[in-house]
C-alpha cells in the first residue's frame, strides 16, 4: 500500500531514505517527479542517471554490450556508457517503468535487489528511483509483484501553494501564476475523461510552456 505524499514530504523521505532501499513514486505525468528529484540529489553532489525506460527498445542500453574477453575467452559486457567509472555513487532513475519491456524488466530485476547489471556492481551509496504512471490513459505493462516489493512505494501527489511557489522562483509568466492562483483547478485538470490519447487536459508541464510562449509577449 502506497502512501501519499507532496513536494515538501518526499525530499523529507529522500533525506531519511538509507541507499540501500528503493523508492517508487505513482503519478500522473507532468507533475515534477524527475524535476523535484534531479535538484534534489545534485544540489547533493550526486550526478542523476535518467532513463525513460518506455522508449527503450534493446537491454543493451541499461547493461552494455557482450564481447569476449581475449585473455580468457569469455563473454563479458562492456560498461554502457553512463556506467560509473570514478568510484562515485549515482543516482538512477528509472522513469516509466510500467511502461517498459519485459527484457527491459528483467534487467531491472537484478539491479533493484543487488545494485548490479551484467555482473558489475555500482558504487557504495549508489541509489535507484523509480517512477510509474498510473491511470487508464496510458498503455502499462502489468509489473512482477517481486520487482514491486522491492520498493518503497509512495503516491506524490505535489500541492499547488508548492506548484506556485515553484513557478515564481522558476519565473514562470506572472499571468500564468496568477491565473492558478485564481483558478486552481486548472492546475491539474483531471475532472473530465479523456476522449482519446488526442484529448489533452492541462498539467504541470503544459503551464510551463504555456509560459515560455507567452513570457515575452505583451498583453
Amino acid at each position: 500500500m502506497a502512501i501519499t505524499i507532496n513536494a515538501s514530504e518526499l525530499r523529507q523521505i529522500l533525506d531519511l531514505t538509507p541507499a540501500d532501499q528503493n523508492i517508487m513514486l505513482i503519478g500522473k505525468h507532468g507533475i515534477g517527479k524527475s524535476e523535484i528529484l534531479s535538484r534534489y540529489y545534485r544540489s547533493k553532489g550526486f550526478p542523476v542517471i535518467t532513463f525513460f525506460l518506455g522508449q527503450m527498445s534493446d537491454p543493451g542500453d541499461l547493461i552494455g554490450l557482450p564481447h569476449k574477453n581475449p585473455e580468457n575467452d569469455k563473454t563479458e559486457f562492456l560498461p554502457p556508457y553512463w556506467f560509473p567509472t570514478d568510484g562515485r555513487p549515482i543516482v538512477l532513475f528509472l522513469d516509466e517503468l510500467n511502461r517498459a519491456r519485459p527484457e527491459i524488466l528483467q534487467s531491472i530485476m537484478d539491479l533493484t535487489l543487488n545494485k548490479s547489471l551484467a555482473g558489475k556492481t555500482l558504487p557504495e551509496g549508489s541509489r535507484i528511483i523509480s517512477a510509474v504512471n498510473e491511470g487508464e490513459e496510458y498503455q502499462l505493462t502489468e509489473l512482477d509483484p517481486a520487482l514491486v516489493s522491492r520498493f518503497n512505494l509512495y503516491r506524490f501527489r505535489p500541492s499547488v501553494p508548492e506548484w506556485l511557489l515553484w513557478a515564481s522562483e522558476c519565473r514562470l509568466d506572472e499571468r500564468v501564476i496568477n491565473f492558478i492562483q485564481k483558478e486552481e483547478k486548472f492546475l491539474d485538470d483531471d475532472s473530465h475523461p479523456a476522449e482519446n490519447s488526442l484529448d489533452r487536459h492541462p498539467d504541470r508541464r503544459s503551464w510551463k510552456r504555456v509560459s515560455d510562449i507567452i513570457k515575452n509577449q505583451t498583453e
